[in-house]
């Protein structure tokens, strides 16, 4: 049943911000929250296999047990009327976030992490569960301040692409979730070279060009239904320039960023090898990845 959120709790204060918006989500949506510790047991060994230290598993499996106790009571205190479910899970967080990610509704991390999760998290485990989870993956900085995004609009980007199209539809439903206007992004790029010389010449390209992108949009727009009663107010936002660059800076008044995990034409081949990534990098707000094959099977 994909009736509720999986959160991925580690202990930092990253996650316990990803967990607050989490719950904010959960309050929308009318879902419950499931809490995950992914218990990662290291162990050290010599230059020839042998195990030589190997940490009191009893003693790290209390500690997550712990560590999940008190996320459910703050969520509880946040809002009790949402259902809470936690699970202890041994093994790496991405593979234990994905594995959890098929029955989930939608999956929350934050953008860096302690413990098991460590280091910068970006580098590893957000982008590996936003290029294969089973359902949408939300990232959460820990600049995300609830008062301060009120009243932003959702920001999607959009190219015409399957993927595209299924952050789209994520898109207008969280315009509809939290009363928001949405904001329809695209970019387009064209090189020196492939510009005429003469300056009238010059200028009608990029009209023409600038009129393909909006068309692009308005295409997306109408294949997603956005009629009658209830639809949010649109803008699209057709920018000259580098995909990522338009995202950020539209992204840096936006109440969640919308992303399809990959493009094509001006968004680029592989969102997540470049214009997620630097998405996920510089923002300050809520992140959204979509991918299209996993919102076909969920729809």
């Amino acid at each position: 049943m994909t009736d509720h959120l999986v959160v991925g709790i580690d202990g930092s204060d990253e996650s316990a911000v990803a967990l607050r918006w989490a719950v904010d989500q959960a309050r929308r949506r009318g879902c419950s929250v499931k809490l995950v510790y992914a218990l990662l047991i290291p162990v050290v060994s010599d230059a020839y296999g042998m195990v030589m230290t190997r940490p009191d598993v009893d003693e790290l499996a209390a500690y997550s047990k712990g560590l999940l106790g008190a996320a459910a009571e703050v969520v509880h205190r946040l809002d009790p009327d949402i259902a809470v479910e936690t699970t202890l899970r041994e093994g790496p967080p991405a593979a234990v976030l994905l594995d959890e990610s098929r029955s989930a509704l939608g999956l929350v991390v934050g953008t860096r992490g302690l413990g098991a999760i460590s280091g910068k998290l970006l580098g590893s485990v957000s982008v590996r569960v936003a290029v294969k989870a089973a359902c949408p993956v939300y990232v959460i900085p820990p600049e995300w301040n609830p008062v301060a995004c009120a009243g932003d609009p959702v920001v999607v980007g959009v190219d015409g692409s399957d993927h595209s199209e299924a952050a789209l539809r994520l898109a207008i439903e969280e315009c509809r979730l939290c009363d928001s206007p949405l904001k329809a992004v695209i970019a387009y790029h064209v090189g020196r070279f492939s510009k005429p010389i003469e300056p009238e010449l010059i200028a009608q390209y990029d009209a023409s060009e600038k009129a393909m992108a909006r068309r692009t949009v308005e295409r997306s727009l109408e294949r997603a239904g956005l009629t009658g009663d209830g639809a949010p107010r649109v803008e699209i936002h057709v920018v000259e320039g580098k995909p990522a660059d338009a995202l950020v800076e539209a992204g840096r008044n936006a109440l969640i960023t919308v992303l399809g995990s990959r493009g094509r034409g001006g968004i680029a081949r592989a969102l997540l090898g470049s214009v997620s990534r630097s998405v996920m990098q510089e923002t300050a707000r809520p992140l959204a990845v979509v991918h299209a094959k996993r919102d076909a099977d969920h729809g």
